[in-house]
């Protein structure tokens, strides 16, 4: 018997299991709103572990069968709630195999274009779900609907697996195309930020660890505001990020995207091991802190600090220190500045700077972004003080006579810099 008949007759066998046990889940579902498909059935899940078998070997006719299906049984014609509700259970049953499909499918099992379309079915849902079904038109139907979605984000996950570049490309590409603040945009980058919450992080190679830190430091939350309620995305996007982390942070009880159990940090992969901490740790634990309680922030914030100074020597690490510096010194000066008291508020600012010169005086910052870092610090703290910022920050950075700078110069080793700084100065004035 030939390789594609043996295939097709496979295929056949566990779809004449799989059709009326789905049949039967879709009409229960029909009668009980959708409750059905929530618990455990023994011999449908038997027939989904027979499904995984199947994708490990003959992958393509056993995707298409199912696409076949679900096509068949997706009901045409009116727009009602009864035939939404047997749409929404069609997909339900549909996307929970996939899952158990793309879970155990190679790479290499599919072609390019069905697993764009698998990726297109995840998008379209995530992005489109309200108009398909509408919450205020069919209330009914919320709970179904949610249960779809969850399981979207699922098989959205088990694409990242193997597909990671793929899906976190698109997944950029969807947010970048809405960021016109209004109401449906919104909507749709919050759906879609919430259907990345199961996304598989590999950290067991290089290139792994190296693609998820580029994600982590791509997602931050800061980058992705629109002009008008920042809080709604800031929030999803932090909570997005703590679900996507949350399996590494649990130990040996977890299983990686690329197998085997947790191990952090982990081996045979240190140069992206620095990318990692760079990306990941401190930004992401200082963006956390800045979004978080205002009580829990005011009482971090100088122990915060105090760790970041201990990166500024270390030359690894040392932009993203000035970097996560910068970023909570603004936050604490233009959100908590005014409502502190003027003496904390001075020791905090005479803290920073005196960091700062003295790593400078040292030779420590011989990078024109770490120069650049500097003057963006001299106009936050300008913003708020600007006594301060020109007799503490700009005027001593801009001092010739110190021991360590050679005669005639500043700090800086450009001129240019000096300039740049003494600008940003007179331009707040």
């Amino acid at each position: 018997m030939k390789a594609g008949s043996a295939a097709k007759l496979i295929v056949e066998a566990l779809l004449q299991r799989f059709l009326p046990l789905a049949r039967r889940r879709i009409e229960t579902a029909q009668v009980q709103d959708g409750q059905y498909l929530r618990p455990s059935d023994p011999a449908y899940e038997q027939v989904l572990d027979s499904l995984a078998m199947v994708a490990r070997h003959t992958p393509v006719p056993l995707l298409e069968a199912l696409s076949r299906w679900r096509e068949s049984e997706s009901p045409k014609g009116a727009n009602d709630a009864s035939t939404f509700q047997r749409k929404l259970a069609v997909e339900c049953i549909f996307c929970s195999a996939c899952i158990r499909f793309v879970e155990c499918c190679p790479q290499e099992g599919l072609t390019e274009k069905l697993w764009i379309g698998l990726e297109n079915f995840v998008f379209d849902w995530l992005i489109n779900a309200d108009r398909v079904v509408s919450q205020v038109e069919y209330p009914s139907l919320v709970d179904l609907r949610g249960l779809l979605l969850d399981l979207v984000a699922q098989l959205l996950g088990a694409l990242s697996r193997i597909r990671f570049s793929s899906v976190t490309e698109r997944f950029f590409m969807e947010l970048n195309t809405r960021r016109i603040d209004n109401s449906i945009a919104r909507s749709e980058t919050l759906s879609i930020i919430n259907g990345m919450r199961y996304l598989k992080l590999g950290v067991k190679t290089e290139g792994g660890l190296n693609a998820s830190a580029s994600f982590i430091a791509k997602a931050n939350p800061l980058n992705r505001a629109p002009h008008k309620r920042k809080s709604e995305l800031h929030h999803a996007l932090c909570n997005m990020l703590s679900n996507i982390l949350a399996p590494l942070a649990d130990g040996g009880k977890s299983k990686l995207a690329d197998g085997g159990k947790g191990q952090w940090p982990p081996s045979g992969v240190e140069p992206a091991v620095i990318l990692w901490y760079d990306a990941v740790g401190y930004p992401l634990v200082t963006l956390l802190l800045c979004l978080g309680d205002p009580n829990i922030f005011l009482n971090n914030f100088g122990p915060h600090m105090e760790q970041l100074y201990k990166h500024l020597k270390d030359k690894n690490h040392r932009f993203m220190a000035l970097d996560c510096l910068h970023r909570v010194l603004r936050f604490y000066l233009s959100v908590h500045g005014d409502a502190q008291p003027r003496n904390r508020v001075w020791d905090y600012l005479d803290s920073v700077t005196s960091q700062l010169i003295t790593i400078l005086r040292k030779g420590m910052l011989t990078q024109d972004v770490q120069h650049d870092k500097l003057v963006e610090f001299c106009v936050t703290i300008a913003e708020h003080n600007l006594d301060f910022a020109m007799n503490h920050v700009i005027l001593e950075l801009l001092k010739q006579d110190s021991p360590e700078a050679k005669p005639g110069s500043s700090y800086f080793s450009k001129d240019d810099d000096s300039v740049q700084l003494a600008n940003a100065y007179y331009l707040l004035l």
